[in-house]
């Protein structure tokens, strides 16, 4: 079974899709036309990859620390940094500096994950219905798709 979600509301936001096959995660953020493609790959430290072309796009690295993952998204001097722990409730994490940065939450019900990035008045949702798909590699997937809302132009 595939992963299937959405990153914000209903006339504005991401269509989430991908799926997973023990050591490869492909999948799609946004639409046919619009999206971007996204293939995450199960290393020996965490997982690595890439979203998008090799012309529009951005590298995608997690490596494993205690019970979560640091990541970057992008290169070295252009990137952005996030950090996600691993709860038995879901996930919590930072996608961004402490000043210019959101907080993400992320609650698991029974293969279903919905969480929030942002606060409560300026914050977007976010939805998945996992599948087959571990939390961890859905938690990457929805960092990699708040990734691309913010690159996209206003």
């Amino acid at each position: 079974m595939a992963l299937q979600g959405r990153l914000g509301g209903v006339t504005q936001g991401l269509d989430l899709s991908g799926e997973w096959n023990g050591r490869l995660f492909q999948g799609r953020i946004g639409g046919y036309v619009e999206g971007q493609d996204v293939r995450l790959d199960a290393t020996e430290a965490g997982m690595s990859g890439r979203v998008g072309s090799y012309t529009r796009g951005f590298d995608v690295t997690a490596v494993v620390e205690g019970m979560g993952f640091r990541v970057r998204l992008g290169g070295y001097s252009a990137g952005t940094d996030a950090r996600l722990d691993f709860t038995p409730e879901g996930a919590l994490g930072r996608l961004g500096s402490f000043t210019a940065g959101e907080d993400l939450s992320l609650r698991h019900y029974a293969g279903e994950v919905r969480g929030r990035f942002g606060g409560m008045t300026r914050g977007i949702d976010v939805r998945l219905d996992l599948g087959e798909v571990p939390l961890p590699v859905g938690a990457l997937f929805a960092l990699c798709a708040r990734e691309v809302w913010r690159q996209a132009p206003s």
